[in-house]
C-alpha cells in the first residue's frame, strides 16, 4: 500500500467517523426531545360552540345569552393575553438611566468613532 492510498484510507475513515458522530448526536437530541417534551394541553374549542348553541336557544329577555357572551369575550381576551405573555416589550427612551444616556451621548460625540470624519 502506497503512502497516497494510506492517506486516502485515513481520510475516508475520518470522514465516515465525523458523519457517524453527527448522526449519533442527532439521534440523541431527538431522543431527549421526546423524553423531555411535555404534551401540550388541547384547547377547548367545543366551549365556544356550546355558547353559540345556548345563545340561539335562549329567549330574547333571558340574561343567560349576555352572560355567555361576556364569558366568551373574557375567555378570548385571556387566551390572547396568554399568547402575548412572552412577547418582547419595547421600553420608552424616557425610562433609560441618566448615566446610560450620558454615556451614549459621549460616545456619539467622541472623535474615536470609526468611519466618522471630524
Amino acid at each position: 500500500m502506497t503512502t497516497f492510498q494510506q492517506g486516502l484510507l485515513i481520510t475516508a475513515i475520518g470522514m465516515a467517523l465525523v458523519f457517524v458522530m453527527i448522526l449519533a448526536l442527532w439521534g440523541i437530541m431527538a431522543l431527549l426531545v421526546k423524553l423531555t417534551n411535555k404534551p401540550e394541553a388541547e384547547e377547548e374549542e367545543p366551549f365556544a360552540e356550546v355558547i353559540a348553541v345556548e345563545t340561539e336557544k335562549a329567549p330574547a329577555n333571558d340574561h343567560n345569552g349576555a352572560l355567555a357572551a361576556a364569558i366568551a369575550v373574557a375567555w378570548a381576551l385571556q387566551s390572547q393575553a396568554a399568547i402575548n405573555a412572552f412577547a418582547p416589550h419595547s421600553t420608552p427612551a424616557s425610562s433609560d438611566n441618566a448615566w446610560l444616556t450620558a454615556g451614549r451621548t459621549q460616545q456619539l460625540y467622541s472623535n474615536t468613532i470609526r468611519g466618522r470624519n471630524r
